[in-house]
């Protein structure tokens, strides 16, 4: 009876909560060791809080919560967790983050809180994360962000907040945080300020900024001179102006400060040499290459060198009449009929656009463009690029034939592009690529072969662009890469989706993906078999931050549309796990075998507890014990009883016998040796066994 009443006393002490479940020992998330580090994985487990769960006390470990009901952090959520390293948030429809709610946090390293519904970040919203590196934001409904909010993560350098409502960042928002990496990405920013905001990112190693409405107006100035002044790789994508119309779809790296300032450069009247004493009208000075002279008398002459001193300080172009005169020239003596050109303030190149022109082949640019930083052939009827036409175009930066009908680029088409580093040819009709195809491309950072028809990738194809950070070859008929494609090449972001793969091999060609940050591989027909277990291992290692999109099975049916991450090994592939533990296996195979058996566990049909199992492991030893002495028992009372059986036998034969020799003795008459009666002797046989 005093058994029972503790019982019920610890039940209803766990249902008021004052006792905190391990997640890993009573098995409420699925606990898997992936290379030596413990992955906690609670997804989808409809937790709205945690304060009655705890991680392992005794042991690091990565936190998956995604897919929860965690719409809003209290104080001191995570205080059970303060082993963890990193911490996975996304889509849990998370819009409040009460201060304090990451206090305890303080191992952290990377936080997700993609794919919610935040709206704003406050003062103390990441208080507690110490050692806070990688914060991923992207994907929610931010619009205001305190000045101090990231004041006190001084160990922060990956910040992504793209695809927000961010219309403008605050003065000192990253005062002492070194921020090396940052997203901006699908905002809504139209301007972003030097002094108190770029200036306090002196170590950016990368920047996005694509996609938003940047207003290129003279506020925007500083921005340019910034990325004219980081490192030459930085920048990933393009700043595009939506406004003002005149400047519309322009590249702010090629927009000269006259054009997104032009009253900086007008002529000011208060720089005008000052009134001499005489009387009378004075005259308007001529400025002639930053002078000032005057028809006054050369008695003036310390006037006049104020006056120049005056007006070299205050501006920067000289002579612009000259200088716009020039310009004009060589516009008109190397820009395309049909095509419209403009000199960017570099003066290193023209920047030539032909976009929708209905221009069939490159010979029909007349004249040929010279000395061309930026060549825009979108949208034309161009079938083939032959190799001899980029020759003289050693300046090219960027080259865009997208949307025209290209089927053959030939070999060494541009091996003169050494300076290179966007290259467009989306919405072609290409359906091979080679290597040589892609001769001299050293610099090429952006490569687009998206929408293509493209069926076989050759070997060593991309190995000719060492610095080829982003590539797109979704929407093509792809259906393997070879190995060792990857080989040399850093890619940060590439995108396979919508193509025909089955499954994708780790070694050599996902496991030389060793810089990626993105990766999109929807819209594809996995077949989810024992083929796909490595590369779902991989995906399992590189998580959701990098994998960006689901991985759906297209065979066989009983998994159809079911996300393969989510699926167990052994379903997978129940050949591997139906083999002997005693087969001869490496060491490397045994541990893969032993994790893909953990690993997404959760799954797997309720397990017995050993609070259960070892009472009835007991339980059945007994039992067989006292089975194994009761037939001994049985078998030797038989043996026993079978004795005395075959006593009693011979005991009657012997009173038989002694009966016969009784009775012979007692005859009357000779005993007869001879004849054909003869009669028992006794004493010949003795009575006895």
């Amino acid at each position: 009876m005093l058994l029972w009443i503790l019982l019920l006393k610890a039940a209803l002490c766990v249902a008021s909560g004052n006792i905190t479940r391990d997640i890993c020992k009573e098995q409420i998330c699925s606990c898997n060791d992936i290379e030596g580090d413990l992955h906690i994985d609670c997804e989808k487990r409809s937790f709205s809080n945690l304060h009655h769960l705890a991680g392992p006390s005794s042991q690091f470990y990565h936190l998956l919560l995604h897919g929860n009901s965690l719409s809003r952090l209290f104080p001191n959520e995570f205080a059970n967790f303060y082993n963890a390293v990193s911490l996975h948030l996304e889509n849990n429809g998370l819009h409040d983050i009460v201060p304090g709610a990451f206090l305890g946090l303080q191992l952290v390293k990377r936080l997700h809180i993609n794919n919610n519904k935040i709206r704003s970040f406050k003062k103390n919203t990441f208080l507690g994360l110490d050692d806070l590196e990688y914060l991923q934001a992207d994907f929610n409904l931010l619009r205001d962000i305190e000045p101090t909010v990231f004041r006190d993560l001084n160990k922060l350098e990956v910040l992504i907040l793209n695809d927000n409502l961010i219309s403008t960042l605050p003065i000192s928002v990253f005062q002492n945080v070194p921020i090396t990496h940052l997203d901006l990405r699908g905002n809504r920013i139209k301007t972003l300020p030097y002094e108190g905001v770029l200036e306090q990112i002196p170590g950016i190693a990368e920047v996005l900024l694509e996609d938003n409405p940047w207003d290129c107006n003279c506020d925007l100035i500083p921005l340019k001179e910034w990325l004219e002044n980081i490192p030459r790789n930085a920048l990933i994508g393009r700043v595009i102006c939506e406004a003002p119309t005149r400047l519309q779809g322009n590249d702010l790296n090629e927009t000269s400060e006259v054009d997104l300032c032009p009253s900086t450069f007008e002529v000011d009247s208060s720089l005008a040499a000052p009134p001499t004493q005489q009387s009378g009208p004075v005259s308007t000075p001529i400025r002639i290459n930053g002078a000032a002279e005057s028809p006054t008398a050369a008695s003036k002459h310390k006037r006049r060198s104020k006056s120049r001193e005056n007006w070299q300080i205050k501006t920067k172009p000289t002579a612009i009449t000259t200088v716009n005169l020039r310009s004009e020239q060589i516009l008109n003596a190397s820009c395309p009929v049909s095509c419209s050109c403009r000199l960017p303030e570099s003066k290193q190149g023209l920047k030539v656009s032909c976009e929708g022109r209905n221009i069939e082949s490159l010979n029909n640019l007349k004249p040929k463009p010279q000395n061309v930083q930026e060549l825009n052939l979108r949208e034309n009827k161009i079938h083939s690029v032959k190799k001899n036409y980029f020759n003289d175009q050693k300046n090219l930066i960027l080259l865009d034939l997208g949307g025209n009908n290209i089927r053959v680029i030939e070999n060494g088409t541009f091996q003169n592009l050494g300076a290179l580093r966007w290259l467009y040819m989306d919405k072609n009709y290409l359906d091979t690529l080679c290597m040589e195809m892609f001769l001299g491309l050293q610099n090429l950072e952006y490569l687009s072969l998206e929408y293509n028809e493209i069926q076989l990738v050759m070997a060593g194809t991309f190995n000719t662009m060492p610095n080829l950070r982003v590539l797109f070859l979704n929407n093509n008929l792809l259906k393997s890469l070879p190995v060792d494609i990857f080989n040399g090449v850093s890619l940060s972001r590439i995108s396979l989706h919508n193509n025909y793969f089955t499954f994708l091999p780790v070694a050599g060609v996902l496991d030389q993906l060793t810089s990626v940050i993105q990766m999109d591989l929807h819209g594809n027909p996995w077949e989810c078999s024992c083929n796909i277990v490595a590369f779902k291992q991989w995906t399992e290692k590189m998580g959701s931050d990098v994998i960006v999109s689901d991985l759906k099975c297209e065979s066989p049916e009983e998994f159809w549309k079911k996300d393969f991450r989510q699926l167990r090994n052994d379903l997978l592939c129940p050949q591997l796990f139906d083999k002997s533990p005693s087969a001869s296996l490496g060491r490397n195979s045994t541990f893969s075998a032993d994790t893909a058996t953990r690993s997404n566990s959760y799954l797997e049909p309720s397990r017995v507890s050993i609070s259960v199992l070892v009472p009835g492991l007991l339980l059945v030893f007994v039992t067989s014990a006292f089975t194994v002495v009761g037939m001994l028992v049985f078998i030797l009372r038989n043996r026993k009883r079978s004795k005395r059986r075959d006593g009693n036998s011979s005991a009657s034969e012997i009173n038989s016998l002694q009966t016969v020799c009784d009775s012979s003795y007692w005859h009357n008459g000779p005993y007869r040796t001879d004849g054909s009666h003869r009669a028992f002797d006794c004493a010949s046989h003795p009575l006895s066994d």
